[in-house]
């Protein structure tokens, strides 16, 4: 007998499953009555080409910018009390490029402390909020994909524990696990717009997979706080139009026959305030990471003395074993680990997770003072300089 041919053996293949497909589909709709209409089940062998780009990474955000000016008007009528200044991203995936073509804030919430019923309201409030938008976009047919979120920051304090939420409650709900974009309001007072996306690196998510971040895990993924996040490339796309009205905006008028006017405002110096909350801000942050490194030392020392206390009643119970062997009568069963861990009470190794969070808003604060006295350092020689030669 010839051999069938390739395409013979597949259109062979695709009307047996469909066949199968369809034999499922009337048993479980049967209970439905002769009038309902039975769903056609995707066939194994095309179910990879359903979703291709759930297999494509994500490389680059592109952002409407659009987007960007409802960020920054975000940030600036925002109040200064207020702790967790963020918002949703909506748009979608094509081609390893995420595509962010509106969003819409959340409601502010102020400082307090950490835990407790109020970070649970805070969170019910949200999600209620986010559905009820969700649902009006759908309405005006707007989209309604949730790629992610944005966050407003000041000092350049990206490592907080409201972005690593953000992100870590978006791994199941998001497509490839979404992403953050934030925004820095001490960089945007100086003129700058500074804007990065970030993604939850593979060393977090292998860590966060396994539940636990002590020492070891950390160590084994190669954990720190420079590698909780990827940052990714982040573009800006405006409109043509938009793209013309502000080059006319900003093209400067033909003047040839006078000169520009002097400016000095390059060399004017900030308000001390700036310097002193910048200074306060870095000596709190020194402050939590050393009372959190104080808890991790003294939760190690509990841990020890407990180890101590289960080596010592194992040691003692293999002694016993050991002389009941000498005399030829049946040992005892040797304690399970758990039983151990039960009786002696020793608690699980302590989460290092967030002392690399603190150690990262350390690093970032430190860096933008450097960058905020260096400047201010050289308008002072200058001036001191001016004056001298006055």
């Amino acid at each position: 007998m010839a051999s069938r041919s390739l395409a013979s053996r597949i259109a062979g293949t695709l009307a047996s499953e469909q066949q199968a497909a369809a034999a499922a589909a009337g048993a479980s709709s049967s209970g439905t009555g002769a009038g309902g209409a039975a769903k056609e089940a995707i066939p194994k062998s095309l179910a990879g080409a359903v979703d291709v780009e759930g297999e494509i990474s994500i490389e680059r955000v592109r952002v409407d910018g659009l987007v960007l000016s409802k960020i920054i008007k975000h940030g600036r009528d925002a109040k200064s009390t207020a702790s967790n200044i963020s918002g949703i991203l909506l748009g979608i995936d094509l081609q390893g490029t995420l595509e962010v073509s509106n969003s819409f804030p959340l409601p502010s919430t102020t400082g307090g402390p950490k835990g407790g019923g109020d970070d649970d309201d805070a969170k019910a409030s949200h999600a209620r909020y986010q559905a009820g938008m969700l649902r009006q976009l759908s309405f005006v047919s707007g989209d309604t994909t949730v790629v992610g979120s944005y966050h407003i920051v000041s000092m350049g304090q990206v490592y907080k524990q409201t972005i690593l939420d953000a992100l870590v409650g978006q791994i199941e709900k998001v497509r490839h696990g979404g992403i953050a974009i934030v925004h820095d309001l001490s960089q945007a007072a100086r003129g700058n717009a500074s804007f990065k996306a970030f993604r939850l690196s593979p060393g977090y998510l292998a860590a966060h997979k396994s539940g636990r971040f002590h020492a070891q895990s950390l160590a084994q993924n190669s954990l720190k706080f420079s590698e909780l996040f990827v940052e990714l490339p982040l573009q800006v796309r405006t409109s043509p139009l938009a793209s013309a009205f502000l080059k006319t905006v900003l093209s400067p008028a033909a003047s040839p026959s006078s000169a520009p006017a002097p400016t000095f405002s390059n060399l004017a110096l900030p308000a001390p305030s700036m310097h002193t909350r910048a200074l306060d801000l870095l000596l709190d942050t020194l402050d939590q990471s050393k009372s959190e490194e104080n808890n991790v030392a003294y939760q190690s020392r509990q841990i020890a003395r407990e180890r101590a206390k289960a080596d010592s009643y194992l040691a003692k119970k293999k002694d016993e074993n050991a002389q009941r062997i000498a005399q030829g009568l049946t040992p005892f069963a040797e304690p399970r680990e758990e039983e151990v861990r039960a009786l002696f009470k020793v608690p699980l190794e302590p989460s290092r997770l967030d002392s690399i969070m603190l150690m990262g808003q350390v690093d970032a604060v430190a860096k933008e003072v450097e960058l905020l006295q260096s400047v201010e350092i050289v308008k002072m020689y200058a001036a001191r300089a001016g004056s001298a030669n006055a």
